[in-house]
């Protein structure tokens, strides 16, 4: 018995939201068309897809955070991402690609931020994003990252470096990240 004249709660073990994440230092080329509402262009990052997360409930959201490094070699706005969840064989464009409103314009969850409009090779271009998902499920989530641009056909993307990558102090080199987190 005790001598406090209320009861003391028992310690309850909080369970720790799901959390994942991809980072990668590898530098890499991605060559990407033109993307047309008809032609599905997209080029997967490989290096940061297939990000998996197993939410605890149907109603918990899942925050994806993303940090893109690169440069690309045709000017950034032409230029953007987007996401996919794979629950199971369904996949689904996180994008507004199937609103009947969008037309033909590009669907994005996110542009690249411009730097120096005219400075194609050796200014990097970042894009640093959150997108909160609704999967309402309970079983493995899988994020994928997209990347696609409707400036000409061969524009290259290069992950983690500038198109010129000569090992001088005016070239950088990065990290890019992408996570995911339950909550709710």
């Amino acid at each position: 018995m005790s001598d406090f004249p209320f009861s003391i709660p028992r310690r309850v073990d909080a369970q720790t939201p799901p959390f994942s994440f991809k980072q990668t230092r590898d530098t890499a080329e991605f060559t990407i068309n033109k993307w047309s509402p008809t032609n599905g262009k997209e080029v997967k990052i490989t290096q940061l897809s297939g990000l998996l997360i197993t939410p605890n409930s149907e109603s918990q959201k899942v925050i994806l955070q993303l940090h893109l490094f690169g440069e690309w070699n045709v000017n950034p706005y032409h230029c953007n991402v987007s996401f996919k969840r794979i629950v199971g064989s369904v996949q689904t464009w996180l994008d507004p690609r199937a609103e009947s409103g969008i037309g033909d314009r590009r669907p994005c969850n996110a542009v690249f931020a411009l730097t120096i409009k005219q400075d194609t090779t050796s200014t990097p271009e970042t894009l640093n994003s959150t997108f909160v998902d609704e999967p309402n499920t309970t079983e493995e989530v899988t994020y994928e990252v997209y990347i696609l641009q409707t400036s000409n056909d061969g524009a290259k993307y290069y992950l983690n470096r500038s198109v010129n990558d000569i090992d001088t102090i005016d070239h950088e080199r990065g990290i890019s990240t992408f996570t995911a987190e339950c909550k709710g």
